[in-house]
């Protein structure tokens, strides 16, 4: 069993990762861990080393997250892309085809929603895989 686990480095984000490990841990699923660095709108030189600075940010992140699920006793896959995250999310489900797609829930309000969307939304309405959105509380 593969389960692709989208991880943004928030709190949520971890816990969403925990929740699946202890849910799923008995099946001894292999964990595709899943962090996106946007790239910045606007090409100056200064948002570019923004973007190679969150990268590396990312990067370290999505490492320490993996070594913990190691420690957990399951494989992991560890995934940073670089991109809109809804579009390379959907990209990453593509060619990894998991079992299950786990994504965090941000709790935004009903009207950033509505304005703005959200990646959870978008990757329900677009994965080609069952997808299990975590709403937890802070």
């Amino acid at each position: 069993m593969n389960i692709m686990v989208c991880h943004d480095g928030s709190e949520r984000s971890h816990k969403a990762l925990e929740k699946t490990i202890e849910y799923f841990k008995s099946q001894k699923p292999t964990i595709i861990l899943l962090t996106v660095a946007q790239e910045p709108l606007d090409a100056s030189m200064e948002n570019e080393a923004i973007l190679e600075q969150w990268r590396e940010q990312c990067h370290n992140e999505l490492r320490r997250e993996a070594e913990w699920v190691a420690e957990c006793g399951l494989e992991v896959d560890a995934v940073l892309a670089v991109g809109d995250p809804r579009q390379m999310i959907t990209e990453a489900i593509r060619k990894k085809s998991p079992d299950l797609v786990v994504v965090a829930r941000r709790g935004k309000s009903e009207m950033e929603r509505m304005i703005l969307g959200s990646v959870s939304a978008f990757v329900v309405r677009h994965s080609e895989r069952p997808v299990l959105v975590m709403t937890l509380k802070r």
